[in-house]
């Protein structure tokens, strides 16, 4: 007597099942992890509108130094405004500091800033 037997018997499945978690605890940190990188860039690229906002403003108020208020600022960040919280703090005729803060589910702990100076490179910190 044959018999024709169909299908998967019950170790090959759980084999695979084993190498499918192994992938996934493999893939998703590192997909966390990228999305978390294209979120801090976005910060990165708001703090950069800032600065060049605030350079500008420099330029057309010379002796009034660098501002805080983001109302005399010429820049849009309508784009950005859904993930990230931006402030100016510390302005002065030398320098500022931009802060981009998380405030969405998304963002939410994230932390982008950069201590700008007339006199050096700027400074990123990010978290």
């Amino acid at each position: 007597m044959r018999r024709n037997a169909k299908g998967f018997t019950l170790m090959e499945l759980m084999v695979v099942i084993v190498i499918v978690a192994i992938l996934a605890a493999v893939a998703v940190p590192l997909y966390i992890n990228y999305v978390k990188d294209a979120q801090r860039t976005e910060a990165r690229g708001a703090i950069g509108a800032v600065i060049t906002a605030e350079q500008t403003y420099f330029q057309a108020n010379p002796s009034a130094g660098y501002t805080d208020v983001m109302a005399n600022l010429n820049v849009d960040l309508t784009d950005v405004s859904h993930n990230w919280g931006i402030t100016v703090s510390n302005a002065s005729s030398t320098g500022f500091t931009v802060t981009a803060t998380g405030n969405s589910a998304q963002t939410n702990g994230l932390s982008v800033s950069c201590d700008y100076s007339r006199s050096a490179p700027p400074a990123w910190t990010e978290q």
